[in-house]
Formats: C-alpha cells, sequence, structure tokens
C-alpha cells in the first residue's frame, strides 16, 4: 500500500482511544447486525482506519504532513507545480477551477458539451459564456475533440474572454489539440482549464495522448476512478501556471470541499498514485509481458482487429483502432473508449440491456446511438474474452434487442449545437418557473437544466429557448428508459 495508508494505519493501531469524531469509533458491530454478515466483514477493516483529523494525520485544507507529502507525490507524476486532492470529484474541480481563473460576472468561453459542472460553476459566478463551435460526428453525434484554429476563430469573434475551458478527452475519448490551445491562449494571457476527468492514465504510455498538464494546461482537473485503480470520487487538481493565482485555487477549494475528508478516498488516491508509478515500469509482477500500459494496448487492439477480420452484421465497432487511419487525433478516441453502434441507430438502450441481462456484461453508458465500453489496465483476460463473446452472440440474436421503429436524428450532435439564450444563464436559474410537457415545451424558455445522464451534458440549460428537435430527442430518451435529470420547466416571466 502507499505511503499515507501506512500512516493511517499506524495512527489506528497505537492502542489511543478514539473520544472524536466518526461516531462509529472505529467499531463495524451496529445494532442487529449478524457478527458473521458480510456487511460486518466488509466494514471492520474499513471502520478501523476511518479517522479524522487528529494529531498526526494532517489537514486537507492545511496540509503539511502526510497529506502534502502524498499530494507532491501526485504533482510529480504528473508535472504538476502542485497537485490537490478532490474527496468531491472532479466535480469540485471544475467548480474550484472556474471560479478561481475568472472574476465574477466575467466571460469565459467553452465547449457547449461541457459537464453540469461547469454550468453551475458559470451560474454561481454569474459568469456570460460563450461557446465554441464543435465539430460532431454525423452518424452518432458525439463531439469530437477541439482544434486549436476553433478556438482562435471564437478569440476573434468575441472580446472580452477571461478563461477557456476544454473537456479533453470527451466522455467517448476524443481529445482536443491542448498543446496548440494552450500556446495559443498563453500569447494572449487567457489561462486554460481543461476538464480531463477521463484522462488520469494520459502521459504514461506511448499509445496514449499525453497529459493537459504537460501539454500547458493551466489547471487541469482528473478523475483517478475513472480510468485508474481508485474508488468513485477521487479525483486531482493539477495547478501549473503563472496566469491563475494559486492563492485563489486554494481559497475556492476549501468552498467546495467538505470540512471533514474521508481519510479513506485520500489513502486511497495516494495508494493509486503509488500503484500508477509502479505499473508504469516493467515489474516482476507481470513476469515476461512487460509494462502493464503495453500489455493493455495490446489486449484491447487484438479484441478490434478480431473483430476487423470477423466484422459483425448488426453491431458496428467504433474505437481507437477502427478510426486509427483517419489521421486527425481529434476524430480518434482514445484506446480505453469503445462505442458499439447498432445497425438501426436506435436499440443502443436495448443492446446495453440484453448484454446485461443475456451475457453479465454492464457497460458504462448507452443511449439511442451507441454503447459505451471502458477499459483499463485492471482488466482480465478473462473480461476481454467474455465481451468478444458476449458480442458474438448479440450480434446473432439481434431480433431480441433490436427496437422498432425508424431512425431518429443523432441526439448527441444537439451537444454541439449552441441553443439560442433568451436570458442569461446565470439570471434564468434564478427566475421563477412552471413545469410544462413535452408537446407545450417548444418555444418557451427553460427554467432548468435538463440532462440525459450519463455523461452529464446538458441539453437544456436555463435560459434557452426549447426546441422541437430537441424535445422530441429528450421524450423518445425517457421512453427508452435513459436517466433524466432535471425536470422541464418554462421561466415565468
Amino acid at each position: 500500500m502507499g505511503e499515507f495508508f501506512d500512516r493511517i494505519d499506524e495512527l489506528c493501531g497505537n492502542g489511543k482511544y478514539p473520544f472524536h469524531m466518526p461516531g462509529h469509533k472505529r467499531n463495524a458491530l451496529l445494532y442487529g447486525r449478524k457478527p458473521s454478515s458480510a456487511g460486518e466483514a466488509f466494514f471492520s477493516e474499513w471502520y478501523k482506519r476511518d479517522i479524522t483529523e487528529i494529531p498526526g494525520s494532517d489537514d486537507l485544507h492545511d496540509p503539511s504532513g502526510i497529506i502534502l507529502d502524498a499530494m507532491k507525490r501526485a504533482a510529480a507524476l504528473y508535472g504538476a507545480d502542485r497537485s490537490y486532492f478532490l474527496i468531491n470529484g472532479s466535480t469540485s474541480g471544475n467548480l474550484v477551477a472556474v471560479s478561481a481563473a475568472i472574476r465574477a460576472g466575467g466571460r469565459i468561453l467553452a465547449m457547449r458539451s461541457s459537464h453540469q459542472s461547469f454550468y453551475h460553476a458559470a451560474m454561481l459566478r454569474r459568469l456570460d459564456v460563450v461557446y465554441l463551435a464543435e465539430e460532431t460526428d454525423e452518424e452518432m453525434g458525439t463531439a469530437y475533440g477541439i482544434r486549436a484554429e476553433a478556438v482562435e476563430r471564437a478569440l476573434n469573434e468575441y472580446e472580452g474572454i477571461e478563461a477557456v475551458f476544454i473537456t479533453s478527452p470527451t466522455y467517448e475519448g476524443f481529445s482536443s489539440e491542448i498543446a496548440e490551445i494552450a500556446s495559443l491562449v498563453h500569447e494572449r494571457g487567457i489561462p486554460l482549464i481543461v476538464d480531463a476527468a477521463h484522462g488520469a492514465h494520459f502521459g504514461f504510455s506511448p499509445h496514449f495522448p499525453q497529459n493537459a498538464v504537460e501539454d500547458g494546461a493551466d489547471i487541469t482537473v482528473m478523475s483517478l476512478h475513472k480510468t485508474l485503480p481508485a474508488p468513485t470520487q477521487t479525483a486531482v487538481l493539477h495547478f501549473k501556471s503563472s496566469l491563475v493565482s494559486r492563492e485563489k485555487v486554494e481559497e475556492f477549494l476549501q468552498v467546495y470541499q467538505s470540512t471533514s475528508p474521508s481519510y479513506i478516498l485520500l489513502a486511497a488516491m495516494d495508494d493509486c498514485i503509488e500503484l500508477t508509478a509502479r505499473i508504469t515500469e516493467n515489474t516482476d509482477r507481470l513476469r515476461k509481458t512487460g509494462n502493464l500500459w503495453t500489455l493493455f494496448y495490446e489486449r484491447r487492439r487484438d479484441l478490434s482487429e478480431y473483430f476487423e477480420r470477423h466484422p459483425l452484421a448488426n453491431i458496428r465497432i467504433y474505437d481507437h483502432f477502427s478510426q486509427k487511419n483517419m489521421g486527425e487525433v481529434t476524430c480518434i478516441p482514445e484506446p480505453g473508449k469503445m462505442m458499439l453502434v447498432p445497425a438501426d441507430h436506435v436499440s443502443g438502450r436495448r443492446l446495453s440491456e440484453y448484454l446485461s441481462e443475456e451475457c453479465g456484461l454492464v457497460a458504462e453508458m448507452s443511449v439511442p446511438e451507441y454503447v459505451l465500453f471502458i477499459f483499463t489496465v485492471m482488466d482480465s483476460a478473462e473480461g476481454y474474452e467474455r465481451l468478444k463473446n458476449a458480442l458474438i452472440k448479440a450480434d446473432a440474436d439481434s431480433v431480441k434487442w433490436k427496437e422498432a421503429g425508424e431512425r431518429q436524428i443523432a441526439g448527441q450532435s444537439f451537444l454541439a449545437d449552441f441553443g439560442r439564450a433568451a436570458i442569461p444563464l446565470w439570471k434564468a436559474a434564478e427566475m421563477k418557473k412552471r413545469p410544462v410537457g413535452y408537446c407545450e415545451a417548444e418555444g418557451l424558455i427553460s427554467g432548468e437544466m435538463v440532462t440525459v445522464y450519463p455523461p452529464g451534458r446538458p441539453l437544456f440549460l436555463p435560459g434557452e429557448i426549447m426546441t422541437a428537435d430537441k424535445l422530441s430527442y429528450l421524450e423518445n430518451a425517457a421512453k427508452l428508459g435513459c436517466g433524466i435529470r432535471g425536470k422541464l420547466s418554462a421561466i415565468v416571466e
């Protein structure tokens, strides 16, 4: 385990009695629970090491000991000036980054397909948000990565831009030209924020893009738990900037993070950093197979090449390997992502359900147009074999999961649609609203953020005029069982 865990283990095993939080007092036995239950066994070790700020455990909001040392290890691994552990996920990191990099009421340039946490930050800080023109895949509607020329055009078109916010890689794995964009905006004295929630594994292998820190981003936010061996909710904010105040970053970390951080999560983050550093080098664990990242890439390549040799009739695989000849990195997903595109382009949800119920495989996400799978270095050879066999089975058994009905317009393409804002985002969020139905919402001003979730990219934003095509897609997604966050509502003027 990592050094942080070892220190926590030492603090909890010193025989001292805890007359302090947490209330479980390091004891998993609760009334009504059988001593031999799986729950007691699971929580026993967990509770024993769940502590709070006591002498020797350091303080996340004023680190000077084991937490500071752990964050320094993270900074060294990624090449940052300073790295900060986030126990509220990348959501809190985006809130911190936007709040620290731009004054309240300022103007920010961002991708319309940004995560909802970006828009929450924009609302809280009352920002004027202007959008980048995004290219989308015609077949699936997914947004590609951003090219530097698109940023340059936007900076020339809009005056007063104080920061730029890019998501790279996207949820589906498309990367932007971060190094070129960083150089461009820095020439104008503008900081670059990169939401790299899905890119914590970048930079550790020549098969992946460089991480955004190395590419020059001022603030980079990464979710460790999404693509590295770390528990849910763990993330890191990397700082490397002369354009953003580090003091402001640390100020807003205290605003958006709990004052009672989980030491279990902190220890897990340090362990993840230590493990990532170790598996990036050749290790005895792999014996003759070499670097884990290389093994990962080879397994992914072999899986995709198998289906290139034995193409499926009802499912198309869209991934790094099938698109490798396109030539543009912004249009090629990274190796850790795979999209399964049903031939009819409407049966993604049903295909996902089939793979879960009939084959025992749970996808990361499904929308009508496609199903998304995530691969990491922790996937087993058995997992790859199960997926291969499941796709062969699903393809032959397509009558069980194909949706009745005609193809709809690719709904995810709406994520790159700016929409028409009748009222500023932050102002609309504070106005009175009333619930509306699909049939009456067209032409009205949205009073709420409405998102098909995952991945958390808003279809409607407060202040935008609701259009028939987006409403149709949202209604269809709801009927197919997609998760919907937010409710249709209209501004009451």
